[in-house]
């Protein structure tokens, strides 16, 4: 516990992510799991279909501007893979379940949040097109 606590705070501040990162203990299935206080969530996932591992965000809005060195935790088929360049589906979950234009998460080709981009609405599951397996960095937005 107190190793993956470890590397947990150690890739939070490496990314430079707003997000705590918290690694899932079970395989992926559906919508990301929201965080219990925040009701925020955003995953990326190994395989289509919000399947297979994915590596999850918690908290407020943020983004990663380069995915490099994050690996998926040992959660499914791709545990151990870079998640830079390797995410083919993605789900944004936020509390109240509402599904709102207004709150987004843009998955961007490039680091630095440029280049295409797929976009990810509020509780919504996403298969990526214009970044599948050509993921680099990922932002939230909000509108509201």
């Amino acid at each position: 516990m107190r190793k993956t606590l470890a590397f947990a705070v150690a890739s939070a501040a490496t990314v430079g992510s707003l997000f705590a990162f918290s690694a899932p203990a079970q395989a992926a299935s559906g919508s990301c799991p929201k965080e219990a206080s925040t009701g925020i969530g955003f995953c990326l996932y190994y395989n289509s279909g919000q399947a297979g591992a994915y590596y999850r965000w918690s908290g407020n809005t943020g983004g990663v501007s380069n995915l490099a060195g994050l690996v998926y935790p040992n959660n499914g088929a791709g545990a151990g893979q870079p998640v830079k360049n390797n995410a083919a589906s993605a789900s944004y979950t936020m509390g109240g379940g509402c599904v709102c234009s207004g709150e987004y998460v843009r998955v961007f080709f490039s680091s630095g949040y440029l280049g295409n981009f797929d976009t990810v609405t509020s509780n919504t599951d996403k298969a990526l097109v214009k970044t599948y397996n050509e993921n680099a960095s990922w932002q939230a937005y909000s509108n509201l």
